[in-house]
C-alpha cells in the first residue's frame, strides 16, 4: 500500500476463503486437515490410530474391571453404563485433542465410511483396520495384565446359569 493511498483510507478487502480453505484458515493453518493421500504421513496416522485406539479400549477394559474388583456394592447396569461412557468419552476427548491433526477416528467404522466416500482408498482402509484391531488387542490385553481378569475386560458374557447355544 503506497502513502496516497494510506492517506485516502483506502483499505484493501479481499473476499473472505471458502470451503476447505475457510477451515484451515480458522484452525490456523494446514496442520487441521487429514490428507490421506499424503504417503508421508502414513506412518505417523497409523500410530496416532494404534495409540488412540489401544488406549481406548484399556481405558474400557480397565475401568470394567476395576468396577467389578473395587467397585464395592454391585452397580446397576445403568450405573456401569453410565460410569464406561463417560470415562470412554474423557479419554476420546484427550485423544483427539492431542492426535486429531494426525488421524482421529479410532473407529473401524468411520473408517469404512471414509473408504465408501473415497476419502480414503480401500488399502489404506485395510491397514487402518488391521492396526485398529491390532491396538484393541494390545489394549485389551494390557489392561488384563493390569487388572486381570476381573470384569471380563468389559466383555458381553452370558448371566451364570445360562445354557450354552449348542444345548448342553
Amino acid at each position: 500500500m503506497t502513502s496516497a493511498e494510506r492517506q485516502a483510507g483506502r483499505v484493501d478487502r479481499t473476499t473472505p476463503p471458502v470451503g476447505k480453505a475457510a477451515l484451515i484458515a480458522s484452525v490456523g493453518g494446514q496442520r487441521a486437515f487429514a490428507d490421506w493421500t499424503n504417503p508421508n504421513h502414513r506412518l505417523r496416522r497409523l500410530l496416532a490410530e494404534f495409540i488412540g485406539m489401544a488406549g481406548l479400549t484399556f481405558i474400557l477394559s480397565g475401568a470394567a474391571a476395576i468396577l467389578a474388583r473395587y467397585g464395592g456394592h454391585a452397580l446397576q447396569p445403568w450405573q456401569t453404563v453410565l460410569v464406561l461412557s463417560v470415562v470412554s468419552a474423557l479419554w476420546l476427548v484427550v485423544a483427539v485433542y492431542f492426535l486429531g491433526d494426525i488421524s482421529a477416528h479410532f473407529n473401524p467404522a468411520t473408517t469404512l465410511a471414509f473408504a465408501l466416500r473415497r476419502d480414503m482408498g480401500w488399502v489404506m482402509a485395510g491397514v487402518y483396520w488391521a492396526v485398529q484391531f491390532a491396538a484393541a488387542a494390545s489394549g485389551s490385553g494390557l489392561a488384563r495384565g493390569f487388572f486381570g481378569p476381573a470384569g471380563n475386560l468389559a466383555a458381553t458374557m452370558p448371566k451364570p446359569g445360562l445354557a450354552s447355544m449348542t444345548g448342553s
